[in-house]
């Protein structure tokens, strides 16, 4: 049985606990993968955390829009505040938040708009709001936050819009299938 979207403004407590593990998933694997980032980019970049947070963000918004995408990010946010994942990580619940509604909001709008949207389609169009939500957010984060030249924006934000639109899309993709498979009622 495919699963299928079914975002809302109002969850369960079946959704805002299956929000919860994808937040504490999601930040167990940042508190990795930030690390691995700082060690080649000094911090100055996160490619490989921002692919994790952004895979769960999707994946949480498509299955129960705004308010589970939101959950799952600050779950995620907070255990990297926590455990000092990545610089800036005080700055994550901020930026998060505001893709969090961008995605759970676009996920209503498609499932009310295009009900029979398929799951790929459905997760590119929340991706691609995203990727163009990352040309303020990059910018605010690598000239005003992190105090590099624009030129530094220039590299950095073709980078995470490829990032947004290919890896975090297939892996939410993947888990999506993944969890398809496995039976569970989400």
């Amino acid at each position: 049985m495919p699963l299928r979207s079914q975002p809302k403004l109002r969850l369960g407590i079946r959704d805002v606990l299956t929000s919860t593990v994808f937040g504490v998933s999601a930040g167990v694997l940042a508190s990795i993968l930030e690390r691995i980032d700082a060690a080649f980019t000094g911090g100055n970049a996160t490619p490989l955390g921002y692919t994790n947070t952004y895979s769960w963000l999707l994946l949480s918004a498509y299955l129960y829009g705004p308010l589970g995408a939101l959950i799952t990010t600050e779950v995620q946010a907070l255990i990297g505040l926590w455990t000092v994942a990545n610089p800036l990580s005080w700055l994550w619940p901020f930026v998060n938040a505001l893709f969090a509604f961008a995605a759970g909001f676009t996920s209503i709008a498609v499932s009310k708009l295009r009900p029979n949207t398929s799951i790929l389609i459905h997760l590119l169009i929340m991706s691609l709001i995203l990727a163009l939500l990352d040309i303020p957010a990059v910018y605010f984060v690598v000239v005003t936050v992190l105090g590099l030249p624009a030129a530094a924006y220039y590299l950095a934000l073709p980078m995470y819009m490829f990032l947004q639109l290919v890896p975090a899309t297939t892996f939410s993709y993947y888990l999506l299938k993944v969890l398809e498979k496995s039976g569970l009622k989400l």
